[in-house]
């Protein structure tokens, strides 16, 4: 029994051998859609953010615009009395 288990081992072990190349270019292929998926998640979730911020800062400016014409109209009224 142990000269089959030579034999199995000594031809996995060439087997494996001649499939180290089209398991590496299936590797480096797969890692390089990895990395171009993350990317795209990045890019995506950069302008969600941007989108965000340009509302919070439209809503501050609005915001800011709308106190001024208030406190302009409270003293053009006369202030405190």
């Amino acid at each position: 029994m142990e000269p089959l288990g030579i034999v199995y081992g000594v031809l996995t072990f060439y087997g494996i051998k001649g499939l180290k190349k089209p398991m590496r270019k299936a590797a480096v292929f797969t890692t390089s859609q990895l990395f171009k998926a993350l990317d795209k998640t990045k890019e995506t979730a950069y302008n969600v953010k941007e989108g965000f911020e340009d509302i919070i800062a439209e809503a501050h400016y609005e915001n800011m615009k709308r106190n001024k014409s208030i406190m302009s109209d409270y003293f053009e009224e006369g202030g405190e009395e």
